[in-house]
């Protein structure tokens, strides 16, 4: 009986991990900062800057958790409501309300192809951009682009809870885009269609000396899923010759499906919103 109490805190425990868990990930870098056209052959471009990531049922997450985590406080939580938790807080965990900050820098080794990679708030990316427009031949610049990359975060749980360990929150991701748009002196402007490709997972485990009919180690919960993000973006940047000031703007539907297990129960579960992601940033082409 007692090891079987124990147990059921644990389960409520694990749920209500998922929230703070939640609260420290950070959403990924939907935004480009790239122009449609690439540089000339062995000349840079780079930007830094920062957006904003804000998911459109962010209320509704965060009050459907707030509530089943103050009903754990009193209760054990139906298996129903657990899987509801966990729902909110993966989804609050991929697209948390935050800040992304961004650094990236590109070089063109041949003629309309760019390599390039970008750090942002904790994570990377390599890629390539290739021009298959060109201003004064078609009248519009055209660009396609495909990048990898991964985020990584460490969780310090077990400093606040000795007896539980949360692995690192690890993500990879492909994204790709197609922009069109035109450039000058002074100006760029670029529309196109962008698309993500995510998967992650996180595993919280139970560690305590065997005893008490306990195990050594238990894994309490884990979380293993993907994530769909897909919409457009649309920039602009004003400035003169090497130095531009640039916004962007994108907006992307957003689906997850995820399998989540805690202690011996598995449960599939799929999530979707809308990301508003608004982003500005210093750009330069040397």
């Amino acid at each position: 009986m007692v090891v079987s109490a124990c147990l059921a805190r644990l389960k409520i425990l694990g749920c209500g991990v998922a929230l703070g868990w939640s609260a420290i990930a950070c959403a990924p870098a939907l935004s480009s900062f790239t122009p449609a056209h690439v540089p000339a052959k062995h000349h840079v471009q780079a930007e830094a800057g920062f957006d904003i990531s804000v998911p459109s049922n962010i209320g509704d997450l965060i009050d459907d958790g707030v509530i089943l985590a103050n009903g754990a406080k009193n209760r054990e939580l139906t298996d129903e409501e657990r899987r509801r938790l966990f729902r909110d807080g993966a989804a609050l965990a991929l697209n948390p309300p935050s800040p992304v900050t961004h650094i990236g820098l590109g070089f063109v080794p041949v003629d309309r192809f760019e390599v390039n990679g970008r750090l942002t708030s904790g994570a990377w990316r390599l890629g390539g951009r290739y021009q298959f427009l060109d201003l004064v031949e078609h009248g519009i610049d055209g660009t396609l682009s495909l990048g990898g990359g991964r985020y990584s975060y460490e969780l310090p749980l077990s400093a606040q809870i000795p007896l539980l360990e949360l692995s690192d929150f690890s993500r990879w991701q492909l994204d790709s885009s197609f922009l069109l748009g035109m450039h000058g002196n002074w100006y760029r402007w670029w529309a196109g269609p962008r698309a993500l490709m995510s998967f992650y997972g996180a595993e919280l485990t139970f560690k305590q000396p065997a005893a008490g009919g306990f195990p050594e180690e238990k894994v309490l919960a884990s979380l293993d899923g993907s994530a769909t993000y897909l919409g457009g973006q649309l920039g602009a940047a004003v400035g003169y010759k090497k130095v531009f000031v640039g916004f962007e703007l994108t907006l992307a539907k957003f689906w997850t499906s995820a399998e989540l297990q805690i202690l011996d129960s598995k449960s599939d579960f799929d999530v979707d919103s809308f990301i508003v992601y608004p982003g500005i940033a210093l750009m330069l082409e040397l």
